[in-house]
């Protein structure tokens, strides 16, 4: 709808008024908010004509009132790069050297510029400017890609109303105050205060998806009593004042001061605001003030909230570089001291080294001291990181591309939004999960309910009652259950997607296939099947019908041989029109004409274009439609047609058909009385005259022996199958017309319950204009029970009081019509008992009982109750209201005690129970998790009766478990003496499996009281169950066992936004796609779509990425360690002088090129176990859980490789060069630039070869990346060494000798064998002996497995 006659070429043009419609009074925001106290730092745009008062901003509606100053640009600018061309550089540097390693190196490229530096300045430069461009480059890239996408996003365009007059302008530009049109379909461009709507009745359509990830319709409403005023005029409206911004998506405070003498304040809430992110759907256009703009908008503030995550395995390395830096100290102390030794006492007995100094200053102290600390900076891998940043990113694309974690349904792959915590996922002890949504679908089906102290099961159109076993349709229910379904159809938010029934209506009837013919003369709307006469009821009772047929034929045929079910010969009353029920006293069924027992049926569709119904006038006598010879308006119509959705019809001709005993398209044919009233086959499709039907139209021949037709036997169980038939027809028209309504609830609960009210025939068809219009339709169980028009019943809503986790409830309070006004209340039955009057005391008894129940089928239950208010009550009521909504400072709580005044003194109608039904492979994945040593607690909002039987179904609980109940504790000393008896059972159950299950009164006690000891004794169990808990508390119980000096690791999974606090609190998040939204996922460090995926998460990728960072980490350590021992050794023989026996080339690429490939490939690649072997035995898991393979032993171990691997290749070497350095091809001793190069060379072949030998997955690529090292270093040494460079060393030609000596190699391979042969007998040794690794070692773990066996044992 071109709401505005734009020609999208002008900038500036007059607009047409629209209308402004009065909102009806809706509930206010009760989510807690907290406020931003600098928010507002972003109004640096001057000429905003935004103030501030006491924290609160006031707008002008309109904009600036000068419109001579020029108006600010860019305040509606989002943001998300970190960087400018100008603070690009520092900023990064910055950021970067904040690392130790960073800033160690650049350090030593100073102190190596300032002082007679033994090695080139170059070594630490170049490998610093290599690993800082990379990560610069990686950045900056990031953010050019973040700076593209805020650009489309600031330069779209948007309509804005300035003066009276409509302009397009960008985005960016937009400024708190302007005046916003959003049409249908848009996103929002800013959070707006919703003023005028093309709807009706000043409602507004929205999906906050790229919110919240919610998916399902809210309604906004036009603040209510908001004057209509041209949209000339709308800037003169007057001012809002409102809250500051904060990130509460779901409150907002203000009020609209409106100008003029009345001088009016209107209360502005959460559904008056239409926030930026958003969509408008069903709405055409919509028309908004400006209040939070650009990066103070709330999506901006949330997207802005995620806190950094560090992984476990950091503080490791942290600890490893730590002890490197201090043994690189003690090393150039030892050194240095060594030297000043030799230069007192050695060398001045070495007369041919001349006359020693007899000064010594302290310059000369620290050229000494930092010559040996520049000669070991390499100990500290300055590669590190940046190795660990690439393995990191790629090895989450691996997950992202993994088919495993891919739904195909929905085309959702696994998301990893946190690629530093890869490793994460395969350290986890506890897991805490979500039960609704996560361990469950969160598809809800109502089951059963409990009304007036007597429990009923759900039967699709019916209940029945346990007791009796009676079936009751609406027409049976008594008052109690009457009112009892009328409180669930009206007490809730649902809204009708169609928009009203009568849109329902046309949906339903596009899907039928379109009407030729039909029988009745007039409009062709106005026709219903039930129009079509019938026969007597004599005659009806002479059908022939087959009794296996009838049932399967009827209730899912369809005469084009499909599985539609949506249409009918007889009247649906839910999808006949008003006007239809009053030419229709009794249910009519089509004009039969019985066929002969030899008769067959052909099913086939002529493809013919279609006549529209509408061009034909329908003035057809029935004898001559009978007869095949029917006109319509002079004009001869093709015989025998009738429409497809006239339903039922049969053939009757004799001769036109085909004989029994043919078989049709090559099918055998039936028996003759293998195909009832109704079946697929009783309709002809395929005309055997020559002329075509129309498309869609089913052919029927004339039958010129109908009397013979006749004396088809009686049936005599045909009402009990006409009764089924009708049964299962019906509960598929309520199924398919429910479909076309299309609910949208904020909660799966309300919308369920919704549903099962229409199947039982309350069907809630939307509200107009706030009148909600429930229909009544009786159940029509045969087809002689004659039937009225469907009775309406219309509430008018006049308040909702929303559900909010602390009250747990919500209510609506209507006027019938009879103006009496009721409350209705619905929500959790701890909430509304107390709100009970005494007089249903003995009726709250029964209902409990019949709600543990409902609970201990793991059902999810509801109290519902009313009560009629009194006239003078509610008037105190809406007084209270206005001034709880005209404060701007305690609103929420103000509010929530004018509700709790209303809700008081309740009548108990009964309550619900509905079924959430668990997830895929939900007790697999638990169990498996379990067994991989993971304990898992359940925190959810459900009762503990409701919860325990979901834990025991989806294995969360085992079945032996013994189960410890926490409930209704009050005090420090319940907690204590309920933690104490834990205990002692968990004790000396001696390996007894134990679970406990604490509600949440019982939590809050022991997180305010006994936290610690709460903590320490959960732990012990297997299982933890935590039940009625608000978001807040479980953040809480995940902050807890943090807290613990166990240094557990925790993992958080859920799929709502109540899971985001318990997601961002532990140390790996994990959310879940589900119903309930994608916020989840998007605060989540990892999302997939469904919870078994965890189970692959964790057991495979989880174990992969802990194995290798553990062998990237040890690695980079053992290799740095292999390098500079040859140096540290080196100095024992030149007197600690500080030489470098590298050429300075070496120093630089050793990190960069030699040994940084194979590393980074295999760090992405290594599987020590197959991905099935770790999927069958959740066990291996354990392996690698708190970072075993880097704790200490493992370092000392690689440690020691890397002291005996420098031993051997020095040594050798050395005793080379010492015994016969004769060993060139052309008989000359070799230089001493040979001997740094042949120690080089070994060092990169002896390295990469211990990476082969420690690696478990060798592929062809990984071991050509082994090749091209040692390649790269062969040619990069060739071509260095054959260009005469005075720089530094000089092994001009030095490497070309060692090439073309026989020797030299001899001598590589015997080295490489004695360096590897002791690892490689170790390693076989146990894996042929089985021995475990380090188990000589008592370590900590050792320690507490020694006193956990000893008290289980002897206490």
């Amino acid at each position: 709808m071109n709401f505005f006659r734009h020609d999208h070429l002008s900038g500036f043009r007059p607009i047409d008024q629209i209308r402004s419609y009065p909102a009806a009074t809706t509930a206010w925001a009760d989510q807690e908010s907290f406020h931003l106290k600098d928010a507002f730092l972003w109004n640096w745009h001057k000429g905003s004509r935004v103030s501030t008062i006491n924290d609160w901003l006031q707008i002008q509606i309109g904009g600036p009132e000068d419109v001579k100053k020029k108006r600010p640009k860019g305040q509606n600018r989002i943001k998300s790069t970190k960087y400018t061309l100008i603070t690009f550089l520092p900023q990064n540097l910055l950021e970067q050297f904040r690392r130790i390693a960073n800033f160690y190196f650049l350090v030593m490229t100073i102190i190596s510029l300032l002082i007679d530096s033994p090695v080139s300045p170059m070594t630490s430069l170049l490998p610093l400017v290599f690993v800082i461009a990379v990560t610069a480059a990686k950045q900056g890239y990031e953010d050019i890609l973040r700076y593209r996408t805020d650009n489309v996003v600031n330069s779209s365009p948007v309509t804005v109303i300035r003066d009276g007059k409509e302009a397009i302008i960008k985005s960016e530009d937009v400024i708190s105050g302007d005046l916003i049109v959003v049409e249908r379909d848009c996103d929002v461009p800013c959070d707006l205060v919703l003023l005028r709507s093309t709807d009706p009745h000043g409602k507004c359509f929205i999906t906050t998806a790229n919110l919240d990830g919610e998916s399902n319709l809210k309604t906004l409403m036009v603040p209510r009593d908001l004057p209509t005023v041209d949209l000339q005029e709308m800037h003169k409206l007057g001012v809002i004042e409102c809250e500051s911004p904060t990130t509460d998506l779901y409150s907002f405070n203000g009020k609209i001061e409106l100008k003029g003498g009345e001088g009016r304040v209107l209360p502005l809430s959460a559904e008056n605001v239409l926030l930026r992110g958003s969509r408008v759907k069903n709405t055409e256009c919509v028309i908004g003030c400006a209040v939070y703009t650009g990066m103070i908008s709330k999506l901006q503030l949330n997207s802005r909230l995620t806190r950094n995550k560090n992984a476990s395995s950091e503080t490791y390395i942290n600890r490893f570089l730590i002890v490197i830096l201090i043994a690189l100290i003690a090393i150039v102390t030892l050194l240095y001291f060594l030297k000043r030794y030799n230069e007192l006492f050695v060398i001045p007995k070495l007369t041919y080294l001349g006359d020693a100094t007899d000064s010594y200053s302290v310059k000369q102290f620290l050229q000494d001291y930092l010559s040996f600390l520049i000669l070991f900076n390499y100990l500290i891998p300055i590669s590190l990181y940046v190795t660990i940043e690439l393995q990191r990113g790629i090895s989450s694309w691996f997950m992202e591309w993994d088919i495993e974690l891919y739904e195909k349904e929905t085309d959702q792959p696994c998301v990893v939004n946190t690629s530093n915590l890869n490793e994460e996922l395969g350290q986890i002890n506890i897991l805490f999960s979500d039960k609704t949504g996560t361990l469950t679908k969160n598809e809800m089906n109502f089951q059963q309910c409990s009304i007036d102290g007597s429990k009923f099961l759900f039967k699709k159109t019916r209940l029945e009652d346990e007791e009796t076993k009676a079936l009751l349709d609406i027409n049976k229910f008594n008052a109690s259950q009457r009112v009892f379904f009328q409180a669930l159809s009206i007490c809730h938010t649902v809204q009708v997607a169609s928009g009203s029934l009568e849109e329902a209506d046309a949906g339903a009837t596009k899907r039928e296939p379109p009407v030729a013919v039909a029988i009745k003369s007039g409009p062709p709307e106005m026709y219903s099947i039930s129009d079509i006469t019938e026969e007597s009821h004599n005659a009806s009772q002479q059908s022939e019908l087959n009794v296996s047929h009838t049932i399967d034929n009827s209730l899912s045929g369809h005469p084009n041989g499909s599985n539609s079910t949506a249409t009918s010969s007889d009247v649906n009353p839910l999808l006949v029109s008003d006007d239809s029920y009053g030419a229709v006293e009794r249910r009519k069924r089509p004009v039969v004409v019985k066929r002969s027992p030899n008769f067959a049926r052909s099913n086939r569709m002529q493809n013919a274009p279609a006549q529209p119904a509408s061009a034909i006038d329908l003035s057809v006598n029935q004898t001559d439609v009978l007869n095949g010879n029917a006109t319509l308006n002079g004009v001869e119509t093709a015989p025998n047609y009738r429409p497809i959705s006239l339903q039922f019809r049969r053939s009757t001709s004799e001769k036109d058909l085909q004989q029994s005993w043919e078989p049709q398209n090559g099918q055998a044919p039936g028996h003759r009385r293998a195909h009832s009233y109704g079946a697929p086959n009783a309709y002809l499709t395929n005309p055997i005259a020559a002329s075509s039907p129309p498309a869609n139209v089913l052919f029927r021949s004339t039958s010129t022996t109908s009397r013979e037709s006749y004396a088809a036997p009686t049936f005599t169980r045909q009402p009990t199958i006409l009764m089924r038939a009708e049964s299962q027809r019906r509960k598929n028209e309520i199924r398919d017309f429910i479909f076309t309504l299309d609910y949208q609830a904020s909660s799966p609960d309300e919308k369920a319950l919704v549903e099962a009210c229409a199947n039982l025939g309350m069907v809630y068809t939307g509200d107009d204009d706030e009148t909600l219009r429930v229909r009544i339709v009786p159940p029509h169980m045969d087809y002689k029970r004659p039937f009225a028009k469907p009775k309406e019943e219309t509430f008018q809503r006049l308040h909702v009081l929303e559900f909010t986790s602390d009250r747990k409830r919500m209510s609506v309070i209507v006027r019938d019509t009879e103006g009496r006004k009721w409350i209705y209340t619905k929500g959790a039955e701890s909430y509304v008992f107390p709100l009970c009057a005494n007089s249903s005391a003995d009726l709250v008894s029964k209902t409990d009982a019949h709600i543990s129940d409902f609970a201990r089928l793991g059902l999810r239950t509801l109290a519902i109750a009313r009560r009629l208010i009194a006239e003078e009550e509610y008037q105190d009521f809406l007084v209270e209201l206005a001034q709880a909504n005209s404060s701007l400072e305690s609103r929420k709580q103000l509010s929530e005690e004018c509700y709790a005044k209303i809700e008081s003194n309740l009548d108990l109608l009964g309550a619900t129970a509905v079924e959430d039904a668990l997830q895929d492979d939900v007790a697999d994945t638990l169990v498996s998790l379990q067994a991989a040593g993971i304990k898992i607690w359940v925190l959810t909002g459900d009762k503990v009766e409701t919860a325990l039987n979901i834990a025991l179904s989806c294995g969360h609980i085992p079945p032996d478990a013994k189960k410890y109940f926490i409930i209704d504790c009050k005090n420090r000393e319940e907690m204590l003496l309920h933690l104490n008896a834990l205990d002692r059972e968990i004790i000396f159950g001696i390996g007894q499996e134990c679970a406990l299950l604490i509600d949440g009164k019982s939590l809050g006690v022991a997180l305010a009281e006994a936290s610690s000891e709460f903590r320490d004794v959960a732990v012990k169990c297997t299982a933890v169950l935590c039940c009625r808990l608000s978001p807040l508390q479980k953040s809480e119980v995940v902050s807890l066992i943090k807290s613990s000096n166990e240094n557990y690791n925790t993992a958080s999974i859920g799929d709502g936004a109540n899971d985001v606090s318990m997601i961002q609190e532990a140390h790996v998040g994990i959310g879940i796609m589900g119903r309930e939204g994608r916020q989840a996922a998007r605060c989540a460090d990892f999302a997939f779509a469904k919870f078994c995926m965890l189970k692959r998460l964790l057991l495979v990728h989880g174990h992969y990425h802990s194995v290798r960072l553990s062998l990237l980490v040890l690695y980079f350590f053992y290799k740095n360690i292999v390098f500079m021992g040859l140096m540290f050794l080196f100095q024992f023989h030149t007197l600690f002088s500080s030489s470098s026996v590298y050429d300075s080339l070496f120093l630089t690429l050793y990190n960069v090129i030699y040994t940084s490939l194979p590393i980074l490939f295999i760090a992405i690649s290594e599987k020590p176990y197959t991905e099935e072997k770790l999927m069958r035995t959740p066990q291996l898991y354990k392996k690698n859980t708190d970072n075993k393979q880097l704790h200490w032993p493992y370092f000392l171990m690689w440690v020691l490789f890397a002291v005996y691997h420098s031993v051997i290749i020095f040594y050798f070497a050395f005793c080379l060069f010492s015994y016969n350095n004769v060993i060139l091809n052309y008989g000359q001793t070799v230089a001493f630039s040979c001997f740094g190069t042949l120690l080089m060379w070994t060092v990169v072949v002896v390295v990469n070869l211990k990476l082969w030998l420690e690696s478990m997955y060798l592929s062809f690529w990984y071991i050509f990346t082994i090749i091209i090292s040692i390649l790269g270093f062969v040619i990069t040494t060739v071509i260095y060494n054959v260009i005469n460079l005075d720089y530094d060393t000089d092994i001009y030609w030095a490497y070309n000798n060692l090439l073309a000596s026989l020797p030299v190699w001899l001598w590589i391979l015997l080295t490489c064998v004695a360096c590897l042969v002791p690892d490689y007998t170790i390693r076989m040794l146990r894996r042929a002996l089985n021995i475990k690794s380090f188990s000589i070692f008592p370590g900590k773990q050792r320690k507490l497995k020694m006193r956990e066996k000893f008290e289980s044992t002897y206490l």
